[in-house]
Order: C-alpha cells, then structure tokens, then sequence
C-alpha cells in the first residue's frame, strides 16, 4: 500500500455526525482531540491530509485553521470531483489516496480510491466496500486509529514523531 493523500469526510467521520444548533442558528460541532493528533503526525509522515465535505461550518473551518490542513472542499456536491481536482494540484492519480467516509454520499469517492475506510459506525453499504474498518466510531478516535493504521503499512510509528512541546 502507497498512499500519498488521505481525505476525510467530517460529519460522522471527524465527528459523530450529531449537528447541534444554537437558538441562534449557530452550528456547533465536536472534534475528537487525538483525531487532530493523529492527522497532523500523519503529515509529518509524508501522507497529505485533506478533508472533502458537502457542508461547510464556521466550527470546521476554524478546526482544519487550527490543525493546518489547508486544501480542502467544502459544500462539494461531487466528492470525487473535488478530490481529483486536488489530486491535479499535486499531481496525485486518486489510487495514490485513501478516503474515510461513513454514509451513502462516500461511497462513489470510496470506489474510486486506492483504498477506501470506514469508522466503526458507518452505514452497512459503506462498509462492505471498505477495504479497511475502525475499531472505533466518528468523532471518537476512528480518524487517529486510521491515521496510525497508514503509518503502520509505511512502517512508521506515529509516537515516535510527538514532539512534546508541540500542540493541536
């Protein structure tokens, strides 16, 4: 297995999928804390993360700003689409990429990937096209656990990577 780029979907993948609103309309969201860790020693490994998903909230936004992944699509009505084309920016073929996605709007991009995942908690058609499957569930460590499981088939260690006076 060589990936060079793993996307991820958010809701149900970054998150457990519950979308909570204010009284004001304002959308809130929860981010699992090794989730971050994990994507950001993943890019010191060399694996590219992005995120392709068909919302866009303030809450995301100001996550993927705090982690530094910058190449994203948000509010995609075509996943694979949106994938590809950031495929084209870093002259990637989309076999080089691993996808985690959890609901029926992944699996297209799933198919088309060189290796398709899935957390614990994904829709059944999801998971019987996914080449791998957490342990653990959206929003509750399955981003890490995916994360370390890359690092692994590279043979890298992510521990090895924490530098402890960094942050997420």
């Amino acid at each position: 297995m060589s990936i060079k780029l793993l996307a991820l979907d958010v809701d149900g993948v970054m998150t457990d999928g519950t979308i909570l609103y204010t009284e004001n309309g304002e959308e809130l969201k929860a981010f699992h804390a090794q989730d971050g860790l994990g994507m950001k020693y993943l890019g010191k490994a060399g694996v590219e993360v992005v995120v392709v998903s068909g919302r866009r909230s303030k809450p995301l936004e100001r996550r993927l700003d705090d982690l530094g992944i910058r190449r994203r699509r948000l509010k995609c009505v075509d996943k694979t689409a949106a994938l590809q084309d950031i495929c084209d920016e870093l002259g990637l073929s989309l076999a080089d990429c691993a996808f985690m996605g959890d609901d029926w709007i992944d699996m297209d991009v799933m198919k088309q990937v060189g290796y398709a995942m899935a957390p614990n908690n994904a829709a059944q058609e999801v998971k019987d096209i996914a080449d791998w499957i957490a342990t653990k569930d959206g929003g509750h460590g399955a981003v890490r656990e995916a994360c370390s499981h890359i690092a692994s088939k590279m043979g890298v260690k992510l521990a090895d990577l924490v530098n402890p006076k960094e942050h997420v």
